[in-house]
C-alpha cells in the first residue's frame, strides 16, 4: 500500500507499545512508568494505549529541572509534571523536544503556559504547527468520533466489561486529542551543542541528522545517561517517514563511538545500554543492504515490500507493523525519489 499520509496517521497511534518492565526503581501510572535511571535522572516509558506515546524524562539538578519531550496529550505531560513535584519542589527551567513529531511534542503548550523555555532544532519552529496537522485529526472529526464512541458505550450491557473499558480508553484518548494546541518552541538552535544549567549539573544538547532534519538528543555528563528521542529505538522498528538512514546510520556510530558505557532513554521501547542501540544501528544498516540488493536485482518497490522480509532477529521487536515500510522509505531513499512528508 503507498505510504500516504492517512497511513502516518493510523499508525502513529500504534507507537503505544512497550516492550518489557524497565530497569531501576519504577513507579507506575496509567500512561506511562516511571524509571530511574541515575540519581536524579528519569525515564518516563510510555504504557500501552496511553496518552504518552512517545518516552520523556527528566533530569533533577541542585536548583531546578529539565524536561525531555512532552509526550502526545496535555493531560499525560501534567501527569509527568504531578510525578515531579512528588519527587522534587525545584522549578522546571527548561524543557527539550528532540523533534518536531506530535507524540514527542503535544504537551508543549502546558509548559508554555508555566513559562517554562522549550528547546528544539531550528526546523522544529517551522514544522510543529504546520507538519503535525497531518498527525491531529480536524476537531469535527474528533467529535464525531467521541460522538459514535458514546454512542456504542451507551448501547453496550453492563456485561460486556472488555468492550465498555475499550470504548471508555478510546472516548478519554479522543478527549485527550481534542485539548491538544500545536505549540512552538521558544528557543531554537541549528548545530554543535548547546549547555544548560542546572545548577552545579550540566546536561548538553547537541543536533545530528538521522530521524527527521531537526533531532537534538542531551547528555547528563555527571550521570553518563544520554536521551535519545527518535534517534534511538530500543528494541523497536522505527518510524522512517521522515528519516534519512543514510545520515541516520553514522550519527548512531558517533554516539556509540562517544558514548559507550552510557545508559540511553530511547524514544520508543525500554531504557537501553549501548548494546541495545547497536542492534537498532545493525536494523538500519541490514534494511539499507537488503533494499540495495532488491535494487540491483531489479525489484521494483512493490516487488521488494513483498519479497524483502524482515530478518528473524528483528521479529521480536516492537510495532511490526512498521517492517514494510521501512522498505518502502528505503528504497525511496536508496532511488532518490523519497519525498520526506
Amino acid at each position: 500500500m503507498p505510504f500516504t499520509p492517512k497511513f502516518v496517521l493510523t499508525t502513529i497511534f500504534a507507537l503505544f507499545v512497550l516492550i518489557s518492565s524497565g530497569n531501576g526503581q519504577t513507579r507506575t501510572q496509567d500512561d506511562f512508568q516511571l524509571v530511574k535511571v541515575a540519581d536524579g535522572v528519569y525515564a518516563a516509558i510510555a504504557k500501552p494505549g496511553g496518552l504518552a506515546s512517545g518516552n520523556a524524562g527528566f533530569v533533577i539538578g541542585n536548583d531546578s529541572v529539565l524536561v525531555f519531550d512532552t509526550f502526545f496529550t496535555p493531560a499525560a505531560i501534567e501527569d509527568l509534571i504531578s510525578e515531579i513535584q512528588t519527587l522534587t519542589k525545584l522549578p522546571i527551567k527548561y524543557a527539550v523536544n528532540s523533534h518536531y513529531h506530535l507524540d514527542h511534542t503535544g504537551g508543549n503548550q502546558v509548559l508554555v503556559a508555566r513559562g517554562v523555555e522549550i528547546i528544539a532544532h531550528d526546523n522544529v519552529m517551522k514544522w510543529q504547527t504546520t507538519k503535525n496537522k497531518r498527525f491531529l485529526p480536524a476537531p469535527e472529526d474528533l467529535q464525531k468520533r467521541r460522538a459514535d464512541a458514546a454512542k456504542l458505550l451507551s448501547e453496550t450491557p453492563e456485561d460486556q466489561k472488555d468492550k465498555r473499558a475499550q470504548l471508555e480508553r478510546t472516548m478519554r484518548r479522543l478527549d485527550a486529542m481534542m485539548a491538544i494546541k500545536l505549540t512552538n518552541p521558544t528557543r531554537t538552535f541549528s548545530s554543535g551543542t548547546m549547555r544548560l544549567k542546572l545548577g552545579k549539573r550540566e546536561v548538553i544538547l547537541a543536533t545530528l541528522p538521522g530521524h527527521t532534519g531537526g533531532d537534538v538528543f542531551a547528555f547528563v555528563p555527571d550521570a553518563n545517561v544520554v536521551f535519545m528521542g527518535d534517534l534511538g529505538w530500543s528494541k523497536t522498528l522505527p518510524n522512517l517517514v521522515d528519516a534519512t538512514v543514510n545520515d541516520w546510520i553514522p550519527t548512531l556510530d558517533t554516539i556509540l563511538k562517544q558514548h559507550p558505557a552510557s545508559k540511553f532513554v530511547p524514544g520508543h521501547g525500554n531504557v537501553a545500554t549501548a548494546a541495545d542501540i547497536r542492534d537498532f544501528r545493525d536494523y538500519l544498516d541490514d534494511l539499507r543492504a537488503r533494499v540495495k540488493q532488491g535494487i540491483a536485482d531489479g525489484l521494483a518497490v512493490d516487488q521488494a515490500k513483498e519479497q524483502l522480509k524482515l530478518p528473524e532477529k528483528y521479529k521480536s521487536f516492537a510495532f511490526q507493523n512498521f517492517a514494510t515500510p521501512n522498505v518502502e522509505d528505503m528504497y525511496k531513499e536508496l532511488k532518490g525519489t523519497k519525498q520526506l512528508q
